[in-house]
């Protein structure tokens, strides 16, 4: 997994239209909480045929729902951030799908516990925006995902 910090530049979410040639389809396909307090998510963006996969990620959240004390929610950050290796100079051949784990500060909830994920997923990143030069336009998506711990 490499991860890059927006230093100089950023992801600028232009969303996605069903209606248009910038199709919406962004998803989580999996998540789950790992013990140690870790989670991961497998993350998956659509297939524009542009080798311009999952670029970046924000607006990341979770909530767990209360069972046995384990509730709670919990932010990651909200800015977004570069991966798959891409970056404010170089975003080409980048997978459609990405890993990501993460450390979180709350104790891992009981198997079967449900919880949910926000997240904005950024793909198919290329020219500047046209208002901010630092920043670098890509097709975005809102998604939420509901699943329990495994």
């Amino acid at each position: 997994m490499r991860i890059e910090n927006t230093h100089g530049c950023h992801p600028a979410g232009t969303g996605c239209d069903d209606r248009s040639n910038y199709k919406c389809g962004a998803q989580v396909v999996d998540a789950n909480l790992l013990p140690n307090s870790i989670i991961e998510l497998t993350l998956e963006s659509p297939n524009y045929h542009d080798n311009l996969g999952v670029s970046a990620i924000g607006h990341f959240s979770m909530h767990v729902d209360n069972k046995e004390g384990h509730g709670g929610g919990y932010s990651f950050f909200s800015d977004p951030i570069w991966v798959n290796g891409c970056d404010c100079d170089n975003c080409q051949n980048i997978p459609l799908s990405f890993k990501y784990t993460r450390d979180f500060d709350m104790p891992t909830p009981p198997k079967g516990t449900w919880f949910d994920v926000w997240i904005s997923i950024y793909w198919s990143c290329g020219s500047m925006h046209e208002l901010n030069p630092r920043a670098i336009a890509c097709n975005s998506q809102d998604v939420h995902y509901r699943t329990y711990v495994k």
